[in-house]
């Protein structure tokens, strides 16, 4: 094939932007596409901010990925002249009896010294806008904050382009395919070659990939937005905290007020859909649960709702990433299924498939995260 580009990153969300931005930065010839601009609304990556942390409720593998990814926000922070890591600490609720599950991840975390426990006297006295319901213990971590996701993304796209890679924005891949030598990626207006491709499609990742059958399920999140009702608890600027709330409602997380943002909170569960079927309505009874579960458990985070919104998650059967070269085919990369925790990991991930594309490996330990692992695979 006539090979114009040496890569082409299909997908410019939280991945994609920062593969085209990490092959840009060495030199390659990249082009990146994607259906919609940057810091758009119709994906996984929008909603004004995604948790950050060290510690990982899964496989000790996840670890050094996070550490790497730290540095490289900073590092983006400081190439593009923005404020993206905001480090608040986390405290994370809870209830032991319908969580038997969680008791190794905690232990782990405990061990490794990611985590401490709190008591209710030390968590009413640092923390006095989290309540305990029985049954629950309170972890604390302090290396944990929040990024701002669009902005994260736009970064990314505008210093790969800065580097010189070229970006094609509202252009729809409906197509790729292989020759031995190269790639070829269709779109609704035009045709492009490649040495190699990289498919970061987020939620519509299966439409790529449908040769795979990979064990993968989208699904959709609710977020509400609240006017804190006592902002001296419940704003980062008087030191409000991140949270994840496991508890007999459900598992949710969430993120302080921050400048006219209100506080954040989303229900880790929802609807399965797809990329294109996703719900986008919202009923006021899912605000509703919640407002109730702030009012319970996080006490003056909820005031006035100031905006709701929906997002993707898509899901592997193991609840682990999936980042390989794609089986059948050498000269394509692929990083899906991140499962509702990938954003925090977007930089070392684009580093990752950099490495993929350009030198055939990386030495980052990946092999926990290879498609192979899924027996039920096809590939054509």
């Amino acid at each position: 094939m006539d090979a114009a580009f040496e890569v082409i990153v299909v997908g410019l969300g939280a991945m994609g932007s920062a593969a085209t931005y990490h092959l840009a930065k060495r030199g390659a010839r990249v082009l990146g596409i994607d259906m919609f601009r940057p810091g758009h609304d119709r994906g996984s990556s929008h909603g004004e901010h995604r948790m950050i942390r060290k510690s990982s409720f899964q496989l000790d593998g996840y670890v050094p990925l996070a550490d790497r990814s730290f540095a490289l926000w900073h590092a983006l922070e400081a190439e593009a002249g923005q404020h993206l890591l905001h480090r608040t600490g986390e405290i994370w609720l809870v209830h032991e009896e319908g969580n038997p599950d969680y008791r190794a991840g905690i232990e782990t975390s405990l061990t490794r010294g990611f985590r401490v426990v709190l008591g209710e006297a030390e968590l009413a006295e640092r923390f006095p806008g989290v309540r305990l319901g029985d049954g629950m213990i309170a972890l604390y971590e302090a290396d944990a904050g929040f990024l701002r996701c669009e902005a994260g993304i736009v970064s990314h796209v505008e210093q790969a382009r800065q580097r010189g890679a070229t970006i094609h924005l509202d252009e729809e891949v409906v197509a790729w395919s292989t020759d031995g030598a190269g790639v070829r990626v269709e779109t609704r207006q035009g045709s492009y070659g490649a040495d190699h491709l990289i498919l970061t499609a987020g939620p519509w990742s299966e439409e790529h990939l449908r040769d795979l059958r990979l064990p993968m399920q989208v699904e959709r999140r609710v977020n509400g937005f609240f006017r804190p009702s006592r902002p001296e608890l419940w704003s980062v600027e008087r030191g409000a905290l991140d949270f994840l709330l496991d508890v007999p409602e459900g598992s949710f997380y969430g993120m302080p007020a921050v400048g006219d943002i209100g506080v954040k909170i989303g229900l880790s569960a929802g609807e399965r859909t797809t990329a294109r079927t996703i719900r986008r309505t919202i009923d006021d009874a899912e605000i509703a649960l919640l407002r109730d579960v702030l009012d319970r458990y996080l006490p003056g985070a909820s005031g006035p709702e100031s905006r709701r919104m929906t997002c993707m998650c898509t899901y592997t059967v193991d609840g682990n990433f999936i980042i390989d070269r794609h089986p059948a085919h050498d000269q394509v990369s692929i990083a899906c299924g991140f499962s509702g925790r990938g954003y925090k990991f977007a930089p070392v991930v684009g580093e990752i498939l950099a490495d993929l594309a350009l030198l055939g490996a990386t030495a980052h330990e990946i092999g926990f995260l290879s498609a192979r692992r899924f027996a039920q695979s096809a590939v054509a």
